[in-house]
Formats: C-alpha cells, structure tokens, sequence
C-alpha cells in the first residue's frame, strides 16, 4: 500500500494519480433532501457488518470504501444517490442501471437509490461480493 504524502489517501499502487482534494463528507448532504444522510448511515452501518474497512471522502461529493482498493463507491447527487461496487461477472438486470468492464475479472455496477426500500437483501449481497473480491 502506498500513502500520498500529501493527503494521506492510501493505494495499492505506488504514486497513483488521483485528487487530494479530501474534504468532510458531512457537507455532501448540505444541500441534499434530509433522508440522504440517514441512508448513508444505513449504508455504512451495513457494511460495517462485513468487516473493516476505511473511508475516503473527495470532491464532487464522492465516499469512497476501501479495504486493499475500492470496493464501495457512493456519490451523492442532488436527487438520489449513486452506488457502485465491483463483481467478478456482469449482473445485467434491475435496479443496475449501468455497468462497465474495468478488465478481465471486475465489471463495476451502478445502482441508484432514494430510498430505504432500495438498500434491499440483492444490493447488500452485491456490496457484500465486492468487499469479499476486493479484500482478498
């Protein structure tokens, strides 16, 4: 793992581009509808569950969640909210609105919520498999 001197994100590869701009994720959910935040908090709550894990917050409005690499993306938008993991096949069906091959082994999903209802028993075993692939 290698730590940016500058703003102590850490990589799996040395000297890797990215932003240092860290900010305080709580100020994602400043101009956000007030359920955001408590579905993030319900977002992390359960990932917690899956094991360790550290947190990166950047700009524009982007958490991400890291045990070795990402495994967890979650962006808050104005109207909803983001999330994308990483599986080692594609899961082409609802409520994935989007996925891309990233390389041979990781295809990244997105999944948008607004609501409890949408952080269901399918998109927990995903982010559950994302942790699992990511970490070991």
């Amino acid at each position: 793992m290698w730590t940016c001197p500058k703003c102590q994100r850490s990589f799996r590869n040395t000297n890797q581009a990215h932003s240092c701009r860290r900010v305080d994720k709580d100020r994602f959910f400043d101009r956000r509808p007030p359920h955001f935040k408590d579905l993030y908090k319900t977002i992390q709550e359960r990932v917690a569950e899956f094991g360790s894990y550290r947190e990166e917050a950047v700009l524009p409005d982007v958490v991400f969640f890291k045990t070795k690499s990402t495994f967890l993306m979650v962006k808050i938008k104005m109207a909803w909210i983001d999330i994308e993991f990483f599986l080692d096949h594609l899961e082409d069906e609802p409520p994935v609105r989007k996925y891309l091959q990233t390389s041979k082994n990781r295809v990244v999903h997105l999944v948008s919520i607004d609501s409890e209802e949408d952080i269901d028993d399918q998109l927990l075993t995903w982010i559950k498999a994302s942790y699992d692939l990511i970490s070991n």
